[in-house]
């Protein structure tokens, strides 16, 4: 599943059909698109991991779910989800889930992106604090406290940060708890400008590794609930129960 940054990504390759009119809008899902033919594409936003395409009569949101795929003036041999067409150029959305909302306003909080400036550390400390007993591994999924992130951002903040992901959120201590916010923040700014720069993100110190730089053993472990891996090093992490 796409992750922030490749979503940040996304938006920044689409500015260029900002201030366009749609000529045609539709595909085969169930969202109805006639109310977007003829409208004026007015500004594109993300939070976390959904994009959204803000016209003066609606709002579409777009999730790209595991298998999910925006192409700009491209198509593939496969029917269009959603699609937006403009006199000059194309989005073309596969497998992708749309769904008309009035306003953006109050569908989000700034304070949980990760990779906006309004992100609030105290903020998601408090959140974190009403579930001590929760693995800090499930709640840097939980989209409500960290939007944007995923299971490489996870793993990789974890592996910075020192953390074990079945650590209780509960006993990190305070200063260790800030640390690993700042690493989720850090590396997803890493992971951005990678993709910028090279269309993709390899720089993993644990994810999907056998062994770290420093040649630890990254240990792989099965998360049965969330059907996810997640990748660390027994040696360098520790686990705060």
């Amino acid at each position: 599943m796409p992750e922030g940054p490749s979503i940040l990504l996304l938006k920044n390759q689409l500015q260029p059909f900002v201030g366009k009119t749609v000529k045609q809008a539709g595909g085969y899902g169930p969202m109805p698109t006639d109310w977007i033919n003829g409208r004026k594409l007015k500004e594109i936003q993300t939070h976390g991991k959904h994009l959204y395409f803000i016209f003066t009569n609606g709002v579409v949101q777009l999730h790209l779910g595991l298998f999910g795929e925006v192409l700009i003036n491209e198509r593939k041999k496969v029917n269009r989800k959603f699609f937006l067409e403009f006199a000059k150029g194309e989005i073309n959305g596969y497998v992708v889930t749309v769904k008309k909302i009035e306003t953006v306003g109050e569908l989000f909080d700034p304070r949980t992106d990760i990779l906006s400036t309004d992100f609030d550390v105290a903020y998601v400390k408090s959140l974190i604090s009403r579930k001590p007993e929760k693995d800090i591994a499930g709640l840097l999924m939980d989209q409500q406290i960290f939007s944007g992130a995923g299971n490489k951002i996870r793993v990789e903040a974890l592996y910075r940060a020192g953390v074990h992901p079945l650590s209780k959120a509960g006993k990190i201590p305070p200063k260790v708890l800030t640390k690993l916010i700042a690493a989720v923040r850090n590396y997803a700014k890493i992971f951005y400008k990678n993709l910028e720069k090279t269309g993709t993100n390899k720089d993993f110190k644990a994810y999907q590794q056998e062994h770290d730089p420093q040649g630890n053993e990254i240990t792989m472990k099965y998360l049965s609930k969330e059907k996810r891996k997640v990748y660390f090093s027994e040696r360098k992490q520790k686990l705060y129960t």
